[in-house]
């Protein structure tokens, strides 16, 4: 279980008025769910971006906030578009007791023979949702895939999962797949080649019965 610690400040008002202002000091505001009502805090705007910013969604970050302390994590990051900015956090506190739910990488370890052999690799599942206890939140789940030949596959339900982890992902979804290389069609200039129209209508270049129509 990963952790990390983050210290937040208190903010009094939540309007975008006063958002806007904290955006301005060089902070990100937050908000802070799962400890009674909801808490309005801030995040120091350079330390989130240096320290956080590619932080994996089922990593325990310690909030400290003046004296008192809650492990959380990170439900919702909400960016501007064109700058990348972070304007808008949400963190989820979480209870050592208490069983919850996120979404756990997939890495993948290994190159598939079957792709040395010209297949195509597909990943198509690269996080898994679970159920746990906090203490028990794998940091991510690592699948082998050097056996892979072309046309097999690992599906969610073969993944080794550690105890007192439970997946909630469909299990027999694919995980990952080695695909055959798709084969480019290439039209010849015979297969191409339109039928010539002859002046009275009649296909050229094929046979043409004398008296097509004629009666028995």
């Amino acid at each position: 279980m990963d952790s990390q610690q983050l210290v937040v400040e208190q903010r009094d008002a939540s309007n975008k008025g006063a958002a806007r202002a904290v955006r301005r000091s060089g902070r990100i505001p937050a908000v802070l769910y799962g400890e009674g009502d909801p808490k309005t805090v801030s995040v120091d705007a350079k330390e989130w971006s240096t320290n956080f910013r590619s932080l994996s969604s089922n990593t325990i970050v310690n909030l400290k906030l003046d004296k008192d302390e809650y492990n959380v994590l990170v439900k919702d990051t909400q960016e501007d578009i064109l700058s990348g900015r972070v304007n808008h956090i949400d963190f989820y506190a979480i209870h050592a007791g208490q069983e919850l739910q996120t979404q756990v990488p997939v890495h993948l370890e290994g190159t598939p023979h079957g792709v040395l052999e010209g297949g195509i690799l597909e990943h198509k599942i690269d996080e898994l949702e679970v159920s746990c206890l906090p203490k028990d939140i794998p940091s991510f789940f690592t699948v082998d895939i050097s056996h892979l030949g072309i046309g097999e596959s690992v599906h969610v339900g073969e993944i080794d999962i550690p105890e007192g982890v439970t997946v909630r992902t469909d299990e027999s979804l694919t995980v990952v797949i080695v695909s055959h290389a798709k084969m480019e069609v290439v039209e010849t200039e015979e297969e191409g080649e339109a039928a010539e129209i002859g002046e009275e209508g009649e296909v050229l270049g094929e046979d043409v019965d004398d008296e097509a129509g004629a009666e028995e």
